[in-house]
């Protein structure tokens, strides 16, 4: 039996993949201020573009020594400590709030909107055809507490303070 998949569709559940893998491989490359966590916890707020893959792909794994727990919320409110936050909010008021919460609780803030970096988020990630286009907002990340590694900052568009 062959399963033809449209060739978009395809493209999508490939570069998901690749930003779900991209969220772990981040953290490899992040310093974070000591935490009393016994978890390095990922959340994603808002919908949830991943299914069941971001289970699949850090189930029984640890993240800088630690076991990894995943989170999802749809609310701020609902967002507990965390290392990561995922924000996948459509509005830009929500994105504006939650940039604002992982910066008064240290965590490194992502998302695949446009314009996340320059609006304060810390990386902003688009795959296109397969091929990471990261985006660093380095003021962001210094005003969260957070040090970036230059390997991950030597691949990426960094914002500094100095650019619009």
């Amino acid at each position: 039996m062959m399963l033809l998949v449209p060739a978009a569709h395809a493209n999508t559940d490939a570069e998901t993949r690749l930003t779900a893998v991209f969220l772990g491989r981040f953290a490899s490359y992040v310093d974070w201020p000591p935490a009393e966590r016994a978890h390095f916890v990922i959340t994603v707020l808002g919908d949830n573009p991943f299914g069941a893959l971001l289970d699949e792909l850090y189930r029984n794994k640890h993240i800088q020594g630690k076991p990894v727990e995943l989170h999802y919320a749809q609310t701020l409110k609902q967002i507990g400590p965390t290392d990561i936050l995922f924000i996948n909010l459509h509005s830009a008021s929500g994105r504006l709030a939650a940039i604002q919460f992982a910066h008064q609780h240290g965590a490194l803030s992502i998302s695949e909107s446009r314009g996340f970096a320059d609006s304060g988020g810390i990386i902003q990630l688009n795959v296109v055809e397969q091929k990471p286009q990261i985006k660093i907002n380095y003021a962001a990340a210094v005003a969260s507490g957070l040090k970036i590694g230059s390997p991950l900052l030597s691949i990426a568009t960094v914002l500094r303070k100095d650019q619009p």
